[in-house]
Formats: C-alpha cells, structure tokens, sequence
C-alpha cells in the first residue's frame, strides 16, 4: 500500500469508517499545523546552536589566543556547523507552503470532486514528516557528537 494512502485509511479508520471530507481535510490540515509548530521550535533550537557555533569558530579564526585545549574542539563545532544548516533547510522544507488551498478540488456533474487534493495533502503530510524527522536526527547527531566530543577528543 503506498504511504499517501496510507494516511487516510488511518483517518478514515480513526473517525469510524467513512467519515466527511471535511473531517479527512481537516485532520490533514491538522497534521501540517503540528509538523510547521514542530520544525518551527526545531529551527530556533538550530538557530540558537548555530549562534553559538559562529562565534566560536569566529573566535578561533580570527583570535590566535584560543586556548590549545580548547582548539581541539574546532572539528567537531564544523561537523554541528554542517549537521545543524541541513537540519535547518529541512525545517525550512517543512514550513513551506507552495500549494493553493483547495487548488486541486474539481467539480464534476455540478459537485466538487476532493479526491485529487487528499491524495496531494497526504503525500505532502508523508514527505513533511520525513523532512521533519530528517531534520530532528541531524539535530540529535550534533547534539550527541558534542557531549560525547570531551569524551573522544584528547
């Protein structure tokens, strides 16, 4: 079973067999609200990170009186530097909005047909939530490369 379909089977199964259309949208459109409030705290976690990252690497670029103990540490802030901008564009991917509500909705025989836009807003929920969790983990890494960087670098 592809995973876009997959979605609404869940939606379908949650709200007791056929539910509205409205109902379908609505959780689709509730699903993208939590992935954007997601991946938007996300990229301030990044960004604050990031900050830090900069002026470190700042200091050790343009300062020669960078302690040596703390010098060994400049590949690793490289290694977050990279994982945390890749993390940071696939939040950007997650908040993005390029679609026109409702722009795939076609009437047919004098009704609006919704099949063609769920199809499209479950393939979007699919791809956002991989971005998402994409994201999260390159965020994790760094996060986890630094705690264990004393532990590793000598």
């Amino acid at each position: 079973m592809c995973e876009d379909t997959e979605i609404v089977d869940k939606i379908r199964a949650l709200e007791g067999g056929s539910p509205p259309i409205k109902d379908i949208v609505n959780r689709l459109y509730g699903i993208l609200t939590v992935l954007d409030t997601k991946a938007s705290g996300l990229l301030r976690v990044n960004g604050l990170f990031l900050t830090l990252l900069v002026f470190f690497l700042g200091w050790y670029h343009k300062d020669q009186t960078m302690p040596d103990n703390i010098r060994k540490y400049i590949p690793v802030a490289y290694v977050d530097t990279v994982l945390l901008v890749i993390s940071s564009f696939l939040c950007l991917s997650v908040m993005s909005i390029n679609w026109k509500f409702f722009g795939r909705v076609v009437k047919i025989n004098g009704s609006y047909n919704f099949d063609i836009e769920i199809h499209f807003l479950s393939k979007v929920v699919n791809d956002r939530t991989h971005f998402y969790w994409g994201a999260w983990l390159c965020t994790f890494i760094s996060l986890y490369v630094t705690t264990l960087a004393p532990f590793v670098v000598h």
